[in-house]
């Protein structure tokens, strides 16, 4: 999952103090697609409800979530966003070598895996809706 403000903006320190207060309009993009209405979320709010659904959907025990900010943080996206990434008990023997495989751009943002398609996006955001309007 990633999420990201509603405004795009290059780096974390270009959102003024009402944007990152709330960022955390983030999850409004979200929260927008996955329940079709307007609405607003603080992002730690809003992380924690979809750190809870990615658990229970993809049947993982832990999260990993980040924001790269900036290109020599990995920042491959020129706009602030946070990545939600499920995690299970020995997916890396280390467990910061997930830092590591995303920099040398193993996961996400490069130019060796094939870019998602519309209908995947699509799917994978309907089968995440349902956990979002049973609430």
């Amino acid at each position: 999952v990633l999420v990201i403000p509603k405004r795009n903006t290059p780096r974390l320190a270009n959102l003024n103090r009402e944007e990152v207060l709330s960022f955390y309009q983030v999850f409004n993009y979200i929260i927008l697609y996955l329940y079709r209405k307007k609405k607003t979320a603080d992002l730690m709010i809003s992380a924690q409800r979809i750190g809870n659904v990615v658990e229970r959907h993809y049947k993982c025990t832990s999260l990993t979530m980040t924001i790269q900010d900036g290109p020599q943080a990995g920042q491959t996206v020129p706009h602030v966003h946070m990545h939600v990434i499920p995690r299970r008990s020995g997916d890396w023997a280390n467990n910061d070598d997930i830092y590591k495989d995303l920099d040398e751009k193993k996961g996400v943002d490069n130019e060796e895996r094939e870019p998602r398609t519309e209908e995947d996006m699509s799917k994978e955001a309907n089968e995440l809706r349902v956990y979002f309007e049973s609430n």
